[in-house]
């Protein structure tokens, strides 16, 4: 009656694999996004990227070991801070600023008449006594205000001063959460 799956003959074993290898249907991939990986050796900058933002025209920035890195979609292009620091933050804000955070220093990218990104520091309008800190982390827009979280300070940008909040230990966190801050 029935043989065992041992007794089978090789070439029927072999043909049945052979059917349920070419017959199985591959995945559905519509509606599912492209995904493309860069190499460091593609977009020719540092080896870690610590945040990524896009803006409305569809550039993506990221915060990388080397500077401010920018991507189009076809050209890589890597702006690097003043004092050749990390940035470690990156927060597309108003009037076509993106501003950025690295070590020991704070500030923003906006386009020349060239459209080149050009950088301005903010550091010199912390209080003198505010203008030594550590990693800027996490930057947020909040109701017409750009937040730049260290781990012990977290500036409050206005457009045109900041307000300085310390912590008696550590800030863990800054962000919006249903929409407070």
């Amino acid at each position: 009656p029935f043989q065992s799956i041992y007794q089978m003959p090789q070439r029927l074993f072999l043909y049945i694999f052979l059917f349920s290898f070419f017959s199985s249907p591959a995945q559905n991939t519509i509606g599912l996004p492209e995904i493309v990986n860069y190499k460091k050796l593609h977009y020719n900058a540092g080896t870690q990227n610590w945040c990524i933002k896009q803006t409305n025209n569809g550039y993506m920035y990221f915060a990388n070991n080397e500077g401010l890195l920018s991507f189009d979609g076809t050209y890589w292009k890597i702006y690097p801070l003043p004092n050749k620091t990390i940035v470690r933050s990156v927060e597309p804000g108003a009037g076509n600023r993106i501003y950025v955070g690295g070590q020991d220093e704070i500030g923003y990218f906006s386009p020349d008449k060239s459209g080149t990104l050009t950088f301005t520091s903010l550091k010199s309008l912390l209080p003198q006594n505010h203008q030594l800190f550590t990693d800027i982390w996490k930057i947020v827009t909040f109701r017409n205000h750009i937040f730049f979280h260290s781990n012990d300070k977290i500036f409050q940008y206005s457009g045109s001063d900041f307000k300085v909040y310390t912590s008696a230990s550590n800030w863990l966190y800054v962000g919006l959460i249903n929409n407070p801050l």
